[in-house]
């Protein structure tokens, strides 16, 4: 896998109002967030989002295509716009079609920088020009590779490494699964294994979906698409949410399966999925970095998504635990790799923060202290059943 080699696409807005600049502020912290960032000057921009609705927008569109006519350029509008060199986005803005609008801008700018290049190349002594087909190939090959970069971002992030000695760095690394849909896949799938048989249904979705750990499967409707669920778990939950939960017996499940047309998918590719989509290279809050990480066995890598170094990760963890940090430092890779996939294995329950020697110390300075807990319920209890006598 290469290292990333592209940074967030930097983006421009013009003719917009508050309201409307709040809502792309949610979608680059939410399902863009790493792949495009919020800049104030056109001439800094590499895209420019233009609401062609607001106050004098014609005016304004006129001098800024005077000045910026190669610009990628996406267009808002309550009314269908056939502007050349522009991609058009219909208010209300929905999330996906933008998105969909930025990466055609962003596709676009690259062939516009693989141009520059070409263009400023020193000729060769024999004077020899590059091939429709050699240019061609050349895109194709930039774009594949942006394309692949593009695919890493969403599951590892753009986070640089952080100095571990400085605490504003350190909080940057950590966000809160509870707070996304992440949480509630969690806790479903924590209820899920505590049941002896069947599933648990997750209510108020989009879509239908039972987790069935006694098979490791996800049922879900035909209409659950990828690009739609990235986009849920990148947005915080609610505080309204009318997401519940709801235990069904193995009948039940089996029920719902056929009348519903359920597909069917690893579960646990799926909570590792989502892990990865919602941390984007974070861990859980109150995770320690310091501590060493103890990795339950090797991760089932013939369906689960493989990140970088995930491979080398496991093989360090499983002959000799590490830290976080630690592990970072001596594979000599990127913290965001690691962290990405330690958030994806405690998804599952994979991997945890080995805590054994703190509690073996606490018990050391108060090596009685169970017994008596112990003893105290002991006594609770027979006193119960004495007085029932």
């Amino acid at each position: 896998m290469n290292q990333p080699i592209n940074k967030p696409l930097r983006v421009t807005t013009l003719g917009m109002d508050n309201q409307t600049r709040k809502i792309l502020e949610m979608v680059f912290n939410g399902p863009g967030r790493g792949d495009y960032l919020l800049v104030e000057r056109t001439d800094e921009a590499e895209t420019t989002i233009f609401d062609l609705d607001g106050l004098d927008a014609m005016k304004l569109w006129a001098g800024y295509r005077a000045s910026y006519s190669q610009l990628p350029t996406v267009v808002l509008s309550l009314n269908q716009k056939d502007i050349a060199g522009t991609f058009f986005v219909k208010k209300p803005i929905e999330i996906e079609k933008l998105l969909k609008a930025l990466s055609k801008a962003k596709q676009l700018h690259q062939e516009q920088k693989l141009k520059t290049v070409e263009a400023l190349a020193p000729v060769q002594a024999q004077g020899e020009q590059l091939t429709q087909s050699t240019r061609q190939s050349k895109l194709n090959t930039e774009l594949n590779l942006e394309a692949e970069e593009e695919v890493l971002h969403q599951f590892c992030g753009y986070m640089a490494d952080i100095n571990p000695k400085n605490p504003a760095e350190v909080e940057k690394v950590y966000y809160e699964p509870e707070k996304y849909l992440q949480g509630f896949f969690e806790k479903a799938f924590s209820v899920a294994q505590q049941l002896q048989t069947g599933g648990v249904s997750i209510e108020g979705l989009y879509t239908p979906m039972i987790l069935y750990p006694e098979k490791n499967q996800l049922l879900c409707g035909c209409d659950a698409t990828e690009n739609q669920l990235r986009t849920m778990t990148l947005l915080p939950l609610a505080s309204n949410s009318h997401l519940r939960l709801i235990t069904l017996s193995h009948s039940e499940v089996q029920q719902r399966q056929v009348a519903g047309k359920l597909t069917m998918q690893p579960l646990d590719n799926f909570l590792w999925k989502v892990a990865l989509w919602t941390a984007r290279g974070k861990i859980p809050k109150g995770t320690d970095l310091t501590k060493d990480v103890v990795l339950i066995h090797w991760p089932n890598f013939t369906h689960l998504i493989v990140t970088p170094h995930a491979l080398e990760i496991s093989a360090l963890w499983i002959a000799h635990p590490h830290s976080l940090l630690d592990t970072a430092k001596v594979l000599e890779i990127p913290q965001r790799y690691v962290f990405s996939f330690f958030s994806a294995a405690c998804a599952i329950k994979l991997a945890f923060i080995d805590r054994r020697l703190e509690k073996r110390a606490r018990q050391a300075l108060n090596p009685n202290g169970s017994d008596k807990n112990k003893r105290g319920l002991f006594q609770r209890i027979l006193a119960r059943l004495r007085g029932q006598e």
